[in-house]
């Protein structure tokens, strides 16, 4: 599958050389890149009943870094506590 990233979210620093979020939002589906540019992981969503997407699960590390969730939170998606 092809994905269509539509949303680019830098939450180092607006540079992707310092790590990245990407979203597509109609698949539902996003990754996340390190701080130094390495591989990261995924990032699955649902959409709520008001349209907004909610972080539902991740891989890629044991815990999700604080800066990609501030960084989708601020983009406006919905990150539980849970993920802290």
């Amino acid at each position: 599958m092809a994905y269509n990233f539509n949303i680019k979210l830098h939450p180092w620093g607006n540079s992707p050389e310092f790590g990245t979020v990407v979203v597509d939002e109609t698949a539902m589906y996003g990754g996340w890149d390190y701080k130094d540019g390495s591989e990261g992981g995924g990032l699955w969503f649902e959409k709520t009943s008001k349209g907004k997407l909610n972080l539902t699960d991740f891989d890629g590390s044991y815990a999700l870094p604080k800066k990609v969730i501030e960084a989708l939170r601020l983009a406006g998606f919905s990150v539980d506590a849970d993920f802290e």
